[in-house]
């Protein structure tokens, strides 16, 4: 990693765990900060005095901090402090995409990654019906009997208890939320109006007028991680989608093929084509996460595998894929072709 990307790192990650214990400025933090004053400072801009400027610094968008070669990283318009909602979803994407699965939110759903690519297992079935599972709205909240039904439908203790691990009991909490009309998570009240997780990209997508409280009766109650809600059940639902359409028009369909290598794999008269959902808020980032990787990696985008963006990304974000198709470097151009969700069948019919 670059300084500029350690220094992302160690103030998100500084930011996370003060969150957790304000009583104590968390070491990641405050190097973060010196990181920060070097970088001001090396470009020649003003840099924070104190750790309270340095947060009003953080509320606003990065292009304003001053640190030349930030926007190479991190989205010129995105903060990395948002009031009342802490870290952004832009920097969740950070951790995500450039640092250890370690720190990233994902890494309960990496941990069952590996499990099920293991050597001596190979265990796509399995890994299918989990992710499968965790792309349903109807799954996004439990009771503990309903979690535990699916979780031990699976013969080796440890891959039901990584299952288990991506779900936290929220009981206590239950009657503060409302059932999220989209991804079927749990609605938070904030700022005079019911909030989906983060981005709360779920407002863009349904009715927010009426909400369904949860009905458990004195059940124990359980939700996806907000990092599984975000990567895992919002892109899901996409490709849950993509891959029942394509089927209806009598395309075969094989969701998560060799243990996830790609989303789907889409066959018609003994041609294949394999997609790969990406689902990031800002264009730039998705840019970034490509031209970001070896060339080996580049090459598992060969003739016949394609980048598919939700539909609903442009209309937040016009001219979605035209952006990360300019902004990708050189290598990366050689191997990603990057479509929209509704430019899908047309492309279909032109390869297959």
């Amino acid at each position: 990693m670059s300084k500029i990307q350690d220094m992302l790192f160690y103030l998100i990650t500084g930011l996370q765990k003060w969150r957790e214990d304000y009583s104590q400025i968390p070491e990641d933090l405050h190097k973060g900060m010196l990181m920060f004053i070097h970088e001001a400072a090396h470009s020649g801009s003003d840099f924070p005095a104190d750790l309270h400027h340095l947060l009003q610094i953080l509320h606003k968008p990065s292009k304003e901090w001053g640190i030349q070669g930030l926007a190479e990283f991190y989205p010129a318009e995105a903060a990395l402090i948002e009031e009342f909602i802490g870290i952004t979803p832009d920097a969740e994407d950070f951790l995500n995409i450039y640092i250890s699965p370690k720190e990233a939110q994902q890494k309960n759903m990496l941990a069952i990654l590996k499990f099920c690519r293991d050597d001596g297992l190979n265990l796509q079935d399995e890994y299918a019906r989990v992710r499968k599972f965790l792309s349903q709205s109807q799954n996004a909240v439990l009771s503990s009997f309903q979690l535990a039904q699916f979780a031990e439908s699976f013969r080796d203790r440890e891959l039901s208890n990584l299952v288990r691990h991506c779900y936290i009991e929220i009981t206590p909490l239950i009657s503060n939320y409302r059932k999220c009309p989209h991804c079927g998570w749990t609605l938070e009240y904030k700022q005079d109006q019911w909030h989906c997780n983060k981005e709360n990209i779920c407002r863009e997508m349904s009715n927010f007028e009426k909400f369904e409280h949860f009905n458990f009766g004195d059940e124990r109650v359980y939700r996806m991680l907000p990092g599984i809600q975000r990567y895992v059940l919002l892109p899901g639902i996409s490709e849950m989608k993509i891959a029942d359409n394509l089927m209806r028009k009598g395309y075969q369909v094989e969701l998560y093929p060799n243990v996830d290598e790609y989303d789907l794999a889409v066959s018609l008269l003994g041609k294949q084509v394999f997609l790969d959902v990406k689902d990031f808020k800002d264009p730039s980032m998705l840019a970034n996460f490509f031209n970001q990787k070896t060339l080996s990696y580049l090459e598992k985008y060969s003739e016949h595998v394609y980048v598919v963006i939700p539909s609903y990304r442009n209309d937040l974000y016009s001219s979605y894929s035209k952006r990360v198709s300019m902004l990708l470097k050189d290598d990366a151009k050689k191997y990603i072709k990057i479509i929209m969700e509704n430019e899908l069948e047309q492309m279909l019919k032109w390869v297959l």
